[in-house]
């Protein structure tokens, strides 16, 4: 399992430390060590962030949850401040530079799950923003791969036993 927000990832590792029965890894920022050592472990749950989607190759069926908290907009800097005001409207600025930069990362993310087409991964977006209700729905969905989708935890749990197997998790 990957995560992707530090303070919601933070909480969560905190909770499940002594809950679950599996190795848990903590990486807050870019760390080859963590990350060597999750490769090596079998059923092992890694708690990370940005630094993960960039650079980072997990390969073959390593993934089997990509979990998404939030959609990887990119935090104000003093640089984005000043391009900003290239543009005649804040709306402008958003549809030109922010959305494609978010569409690009979560591609980036989605990619550390799915590498081939033999992969197989369950990925939760979990930002109601990306929900069929949401302000950034289209362009999610625009910035993904076709594949199915579902709201329903019983189609999630049906595709993990029919595509990964018991034998996965030992």
């Amino acid at each position: 399992v990957l995560f992707t927000s530090y303070h919601l990832m933070g909480n969560v590792y905190q909770m499940l430390r002594d809950e679950i029965p599996f190795p848990m890894i903590e990486v807050w920022r870019h760390s080859p060590e963590e990350i060597t050592r999750f490769k090596q472990m079998d059923n092992a749950v890694l708690f990370a962030a940005g630094s993960c989607w960039e650079g980072v190759d997990f390969p073959g069926d390593m993934v089997s949850s990509l979990i998404i908290v939030k959609l990887p907009f990119a935090v104000p800097d003093p640089i984005s401040e000043a391009q900003k005001k290239e543009y005649a409207s804040l709306k402008d600025y958003i549809q030109a530079v922010i959305v494609p930069d978010m569409q690009k990362k979560l591609r980036q993310g989605f990619g550390r799950a799915l590498r081939t087409e033999t992969d197989t991964c369950v990925v939760s977006i979990l930002d109601e923003r990306a929900g069929e209700e949401g302000r950034y729905h289209e362009e999610v969905m625009c910035a993904l791969p076709k594949c199915k989708m579902t709201k329903d935890i019983k189609d999630v749990q049906r595709f993990i036993r029919n595509s990964k197997g018991v034998e996965y998790y030992l």
